[in-house]
């Protein structure tokens, strides 16, 4: 199995993106044929007889066909935009924060010759204030953990996303003129896809910002540390303490000794912080101006500064940085892609196809026929365990339970997902027995490989009653478990899972995506042949 990536993410949401613009039952079915045929194809022929293919490994090996096509027309898709635009980004952070570190050590270490420098603020201004700002990052991340609050819906999140693609495609088209109008608006595309997709991936589309933050502070304490040395080894700096809080040498001393705990075990003596001799001999007093103060205690404080900046500013930035590579990593490992988009993708791939008519296929190999794509599938069973052993709770409206005998809808549910069915539910038949059935379900819970299944007449409107029931249904199962919305056109004589229209299914699915819940979606119970 290939390593994941964000780039492979951003690739997969954005085609995605373009198979839902696809709305008429034409355009569905030329889904299903191509993604079915990606299966048979590419799929199918890796799988040992009887086993069940990996959904990662499916919708990966389905993510590289569809890059293939694409590469082969000449198309910069976005996750390589994504991959240029960051590898530019990495670069610049870095170079700002070198700039912009040794600038400001540059203009601090100005030394006149007639008042040393206070060490009091080289602390206060470059690290006392690296050490608040990570202990707000520390607080604002434990709040937003207790909140269960996603870093990609912050305002702040939004608008440094904005800000930072903008200066980048500035700085590519300076750069260079290759960047075309369609390049420029594949580019544009990625920050739209990360900022609607941060509810989905959570952490993960925040973790790339955080790295270059990481990446910008790493720079800048680089860039203090080498003028600090530099100004030290070619120039006379004079160090000095001062205050108008009484302090005494002694507790000056005693302060210098726990800032420097952590590096005190690796050097000992005066490198790792002045000595109380030396701190004595480097207090400044106006009235006594500069004349009685010890060369050898100005001069001693030069180390201690420079490990204040390396083990407060640039070492724990260093370990940030790497967290949150490792982090990205994991999570990308992680992944069990249950949400909507990539469910109905699995459907697609695993639901045999009825339909016979000839029509060439994106992704299709060489030499393959274009005529009857499931002449091999017609026997197969729903689709070789493509609900990875998951079961469904189905949820029946009241108005048509009676219609609903269990054995019809069982093997409507078995045809259409290869699950067993857990439990059929009746709801719809007041406000007391949904809020019953809604409070059992919170008590006792969903298995982990339960998902709910809602049988809806697409035919008629989504009220808000409706909406409502689903959303305190979300609540009550919690996070976990998907939602499908099962759609049927309007009963037949003989049957009541019948074909759905496609201006119904279009209403449904705009009211569910309006939800903004990535695992409540649409489908249809029936598919359409033609």
């Amino acid at each position: 199995m290939k390593k994941w990536h964000v780039r492979d993410i951003i690739d997969l949401e954005y085609f995605f993106y373009r198979d839902a613009v696809s709305r008429s039952a034409e355009d569905q079915q030329y889904l299903n044929e191509r993604d079915r045929k990606i299966f048979l194809n590419s799929v199918k022929p890796n799988l040992q007889e009887g086993e069940s293919p990996d959904r990662q490994f499916m919708i990966r090996t389905w993510l590289d066909r569809r890059r293939a096509k694409e590469t082969a027309q000449e198309a910069i898709l976005p996750g390589e935009s994504y991959e240029s635009l960051y590898s530019s980004a990495r670069i610049l952070f870095i170079i700002t924060g070198l700039v912009l570190g040794g600038g400001a050590g540059l203009s601090f270490l100005t030394y006149t010759g007639d008042r040393p420098l206070n060490v009091f603020v080289y602390l206060s201004v470059f690290v006392f204030s690296q050490v608040l700002l990570l202990l707000l990052l520390l607080v604002l991340f434990l709040y937003k953990l207790k909140k269960k609050y996603f870093w990609s819906s912050s305002p702040l999140y939004r608008a440094i996303g904005r800000t930072m693609l903008s200066i980048l495609l500035a700085a590519r088209d300076r750069a260079s003129e290759k960047l075309g109008a369609e390049q420029r608006n594949r580019a544009e595309s990625i920050l739209g896809i990360i900022v609607n997709k941060g509810h989905t991936y959570g952490v993960l589309f925040f973790l790339p910002f955080f790295v270059l933050t990481q990446l910008f502070a790493i720079g800048f304490n680089l860039g203090l540390l080498v003028t600090t040395l530099f100004k030290v080894v070619t120039a006379d700096i004079a160090f000095g303490w001062q205050s108008t809080l009484q302090l005494n040498s002694a507790a000056v001393h005693s302060l210098v000794q726990k800032i420097s705990l952590p590096w005190s075990w690796l050097v000992s003596g005066e490198l790792a912080y002045p000595s109380l001799t030396q701190i004595e001999g480097s207090r400044i007093i106006l009235k006594e101006g500069i004349y009685h103060l010890s060369n050898q205690a100005l001069a001693s404080w030069w180390p201690f500064l420079c490990f204040s900046v390396l083990f407060y500013g640039m070492l724990p930035r260093l370990f940030l940085f790497v967290l949150a590579a490792v982090s990205q990593r994991r999570y990308l490992a992680r992944l069990d892609f249950r949400q909507g988009s990539y469910e109905q993708l699995l459907l697609r791939m695993t639901s045999p196809l009825v339909s016979t008519r000839g029509r060439k296929v994106d992704g299709a190999g060489p030499g393959e026929k274009e005529s009857t794509l499931e002449n091999a599938a017609k026997g197969e069973a729903a689709a070789y365990g493509r609900s990875g052993g998951r079961s469904i709770l189905i949820m029946v409206p009241d108005d048509i339970f009676a219609a609903c005998s269990k054995e019809q809808i069982g093997s409507t549910v078995k045809h259409r997902f290869g699950s067993a069915v857990a439990e059929i539910l009746r709801i719809n038949e007041d406000s007391d027995t949904d809020a019953e059935i809604l409070a059992n379900l919170k008590d006792k819970g969903l298995p982990p490989s339960t998902d709910i299944l809602l049988v809806q007449e697409a035919w008629q409107p989504p009220i808000q009653e409706y909406v409502n029931f689903i959303k305190d249904l979300r609540k009550a199962i919690g996070p976990g478990p998907c939602i499908r919305i099962g759609l049927i056109g309007k009963p037949l004589p003989d049957t009541i899972f019948s074909p759905v229209k496609e201006v119904n299914r279009k209403i449904w699915t705009q009211k569910m995506n309006a939800i903004g819940d990535p695992c409540i979606y649409t489908l249809d119970l029936v598919n359409n042949v033609s």
